[in-house]
């Protein structure tokens, strides 16, 4: 079956990737250079950047589940798209429904009509991720579906890869099934409405004050004050969600070192926590707003990506052999993946298995070294935390009404 799909490299994050594709793939263009729209672009019309900290403690579980966000709106990916689509006026429909026969009957007459749809999914329960099965109903994703053969029940997705993606019809279904919370929700791309370029450059504005205000939101739960917060607990002997009893005798930590290098490094962040993208996005502003000031902070965000690459690189210090060994199996498992080799894939996952099974069987770090590394961790987190303020504060600044 001969499959129509976008052409390029894949993209950075999954929501603006699949999004800025489609509308390559469709032929939209921003009407100011008549060019496709960048992600970078896409990103910040919706609302930039976020910095988000949660250590969930789940008792079925076998460790405390660490969870970072770094896009605005980074738990609620529907409300961030409609940023998007309402500031550069695309026409499309967000649907739900209530089981999994009509969700799939419609994503079919969808396909049919040769539209794209960008689907809510669980990632852990899409087979092609390799993920534990302990992860399931856990992880919100987002992918475009582009095609199926009814013959075979077969959809081919974009999924942060360079070649469509084939998957079951069954096991995606359930796949959209397995978060309720989502019902079955999914975007239809329909066309692009009526946009000239002084609506672009408000919407760019429109987003920029977006990010500036939930950056320097003043709870901690949220913004640059969440860093704050995880530094402080990071070092907190004495408080139960700090780190030193959360993680007492070192158990459980080795995974959350491991989530906090792949979520900052590999795992739709370009390896920056964002901040990359977003310097590209204030560079790509700064032309089209014909405002040279917006250059020198994305040069501050530029800064603090590699602020953030060191952070998540002295999470598993590479001077420990067995460390540097799963960051550069870590590497290899996300470049196969998006050359789509398959094979390199699966080697590099079981790599990491072994790996994993020895460090958790025998931690590398003794009490004093691992309350030497939370403090490490932690002062660089706070000079993170001045950073961003300062870059947020200048942002403020330029787009002052």
């Amino acid at each position: 079956m001969e499959i129509s799909f976008p052409e390029g490299p894949p993209g950075v994050h999954p929501p603006t990737s699949a999004l800025a594709r489609i509308l390559a793939f469709k032929h939209v263009t921003n009407p100011v250079d008549e060019k496709p729209f960048s992600e970078a672009l896409l990103l910040g019309v919706g609302g930039g950047l976020d910095t988000g900290y949660i250590l969930f403690q789940f008792n079925h579980l076998p460790s405390p589940m660490l969870v970072l966000g770094f896009r605005n709106q980074w738990n609620n990916t529907r409300a961030f798209i409609e940023n998007i689509v309402l500031r550069l006026n695309l026409a499309v429909e967000f649907e739900e429904f209530d089981n999994q026969s009509g969700a799939q009957i419609r994503l079919q007459e969808v396909l049919k009509q040769d539209r794209v749809a960008l689907v809510w999914v669980d990632k852990a329960h899409l087979p092609y991720h390799e993920m534990p099965e302990n992860l399931r109903g856990y992880i919100n994703h987002q992918v475009a579906v582009y095609a199926r053969d009814g013959r075979l029940w077969r959809l081919y997705l974009d999924d942060l890869s360079s070649k469509p993606i084939e998957v079951r019809e069954k096991i995606f279904t359930a796949a959209r099934a397995n978060l309720r919370m989502n019902n079955f929700l999914m975007l239809i791309f329909k066309k692009a409405g009526e946009l000239n370029p002084q609506q672009v450059r408000h919407a760019i504005l429109e987003g920029i004050r977006d990010c500036v205000i939930q950056l320097t939101q003043p709870f901690q739960t949220a913004g640059i004050s969440n860093l704050t917060y995880w530094a402080e607990k990071l070092t907190n002997h004495h408080d139960r969600r700090g780190w030193p009893q959360v993680f007492r005798d070192q158990n459980g930590l080795f995974p959350a070192l491991v989530t906090l290098y792949e979520s900052i490094k590999l795992n739709g962040t370009e390896g920056f926590a964002l901040r990359k993208l977003y310097s590209d996005f204030l560079n790509e502003a700064a032309r089209l707003l014909d405002n040279p000031a917006f250059n020198a902070v994305a040069g501050q965000y530029l800064q603090l990506s590699n602020h953030w690459s060191n952070l998540a690189e002295n999470a598993l210090p590479s001077r420990i052999q067995v460390f540097d060994q799963v960051k550069k199996r870590l590497n290899q498992k996300y470049a196969a993946y998006r050359e789509y080799d398959l094979q390199a894939y699966k080697k590099a996952i079981n790599d990491l298995n072994g790996l994993n099974t020895s460090i958790m069987a025998d931690f590398t770090l003794d009490d004093h070294e691992t309350n030497q590394l939370y403090e490490r961790l932690a002062g660089q987190i706070k000079l993170i935390a001045e950073l961003e303020k300062s870059a947020a504060l200048r942002l403020r600044d330029l787009t002052r009404p």
